[in-house]
């Protein structure tokens, strides 16, 4: 072709990419995946007003009270946030009624770190409570925050924890946490075994990991 001729196309993106030998690009796709990654951060950013509606008092509607500290949060934002908390406020439940809710068997500094997520999407990388927290996340049906708990609790296993963190996850069916678990206890056996962790788990459970590390023939010379 010798002389201009007009297209339909409106960028040289889409010029080369539609050239007939193959699909090129004039550009380096650096920093095309960067500006991808960038939105995708930005999809799962909450709003700055909605992180600083958390733990309010003069604004709130619902307080949680647990080990006797108060916790200060807003019904219309647990429910979009979170289905449990939907049924528990829409249903015909004493909760719905109640401003204050009596929250049993869970420490603050874990509820806290709960109900702080459903504001911010941030999770507190501490690994000595993200155990806990994954029990919490599992409760509530928060598979998210289940997600990100594993990501922590994968980089907190050593071999002292290794098998009370396999005890916890058969007591809440978290597979993917057995499975990890169980390949960390089957590549530090030995040490795992004579740590005082392993020393409190009960028979039942101490049988299975001796069991499945037999199938894995873990015990042949």
């Amino acid at each position: 072709m010798k002389s201009p001729r007009k297209t339909s196309f409106t960028s040289l993106d889409e010029v080369y990419a539609n050239i007939p030998n193959g699909a090129f690009t004039f550009q380096p796709l650096r920093p095309i995946l960067d500006e991808m990654i960038e939105e995708k951060k930005a999809e799962t950013e909450l709003p700055e007003w909605l992180k600083k509606s958390f733990n309010r008092a003069d604004t709130a509607d619902v307080v949680f009270v647990v080990e006797g500290k108060k916790i200060h949060a807003h019904k219309a934002i647990l429910i979009m946030q979170c289905a449990v908390f939907e049924t528990m406020f829409l249903g015909d439940w004493k909760e719905s009624r109640e401003r204050e809710q009596i929250i049993e068997h869970h420490s603050y500094d874990v509820f806290y770190a709960f109900l702080r997520y459903l504001y911010t999407n941030e999770v507190d990388p501490q690994p000595d409570f993200a155990l806990e927290l994954f029990a919490l996340a599992h409760f509530y049906c928060m598979t998210d925050l289940q997600k990100e708990c594993l990501k922590i609790i994968k980089r907190g296993v050593s071999v002292e924890n290794a098998a009370s963190i396999y005890d916890r996850a058969i007591q809440l069916a978290a597979e993917e946490l057995q499975e990890f678990i169980f390949k960390f206890c089957m590549e530090h056996m030995d040490a795992v075994v004579n740590s005082d962790g392993f020393k409190l788990l009960k028979d039942d459970v101490m049988r299975e990991i001796f069991l499945r590390a037999a199938q894995q023939g873990v015990f042949k010379k």
